[in-house]
């Protein structure tokens, strides 16, 4: 376990890599499974508790949830399980889209979860010593970083929801549905601000003051970040020819 914990960032890096490609290019439900319970394995050897990573984004989950429902009763299909006026409001093919969507999504916030470990000095860092120029890689692990920002406005979102005494709990569906998608907006605005503030404290404190920057900092990858990354390719290419052959 402390062996995981121990990994350089780039290590990290590439297993996301890896996670989220396959996630992308994977069509089928069970293909998405099978990487998505792989993925909570992953969380389990970092040391990341899976009840806890769905606890803390709860809300963002539910958003998804609901818009992954969404999808499913506008996506028509041959097998139609509800019906209106001979309309076909959810079907089978709606149904294993909107399950692909949430397994996906899953799948990208369990990578991310693996970020989390490193400190975000050794992100910027990892990144730029392959190469990656020092504001793309700030901006990089800065998204990393703004994830939980996302999770934090939700809450407060709802908070403000519930202070007005509207009780999510007794809603009808429908107008969950409509509370969910009316929070996007107050939720990226709140989020747009703290860039903003973000941006003006580190112009503040000379950000891009010089051309070069120099730091005390030194990743080494050592033995098992090799072994591991090594692994990582060779699954992720095994997998991926499998799929392309079956699809072929």
């Amino acid at each position: 376990m402390k062996a995981f914990l121990s990994l350089d960032p780039r290590t990290k890096f590439f297993l996301v890599a890896c996670l989220s490609s396959l996630a992308v290019i994977f069509r089928e439900i069970y293909l998405l499974s099978g990487l998505f319970a792989f993925s909570l394995l992953l969380l389990l050897l970092f040391r990341i508790s899976p009840a806890q990573l769905l606890h803390r984004t709860k809300v963002l989950l539910g958003v998804v949830i609901a818009l992954a429902f969404l999808q499913s009763v506008f996506t028509s299909g041959e097998q139609a399980l509800v019906s209106l006026g001979g309309i076909s409001l959810l079907s089978v093919t709606g149904i294993l889209l909107a399950g692909e969507f949430v397994l996906r999504i899953l799948i990208i916030v369990a990578s991310a979860a693996l970020l989390g470990t490193s400190d975000s000095r050794e992100l910027i860092q990892g990144l730029i010593q392959w190469k990656l120029p020092y504001e793309l890689a700030f901006m990089a692990a800065m998204g990393v970083r703004f994830l939980p920002v996302f999770a934090q406005e939700f809450r407060d979102a709802f908070s403000a929801i519930q202070l007005r005494g509207i009780d999510l709990h007794h809603l009808p569906f429908r107008q969950k549905l409509e509370v969910y998608a009316g929070l996007f907006q107050p939720v990226a605005g709140g989020a747009l601000l703290k860039a903003k503030a973000l941006a003006l404290s580190i112009e503040m404190r000379g950000f891009r003051a010089c051309e070069k920057r120099s730091s005390l900092l030194l990743l080494q990858l050592r033995g098992r970040d090799y072994l591991v990354m090594a692994v990582s390719l060779l699954l992720t290419a095994g997998a991926l020819a499998c799929y392309l052959l079956s699809v072929i």
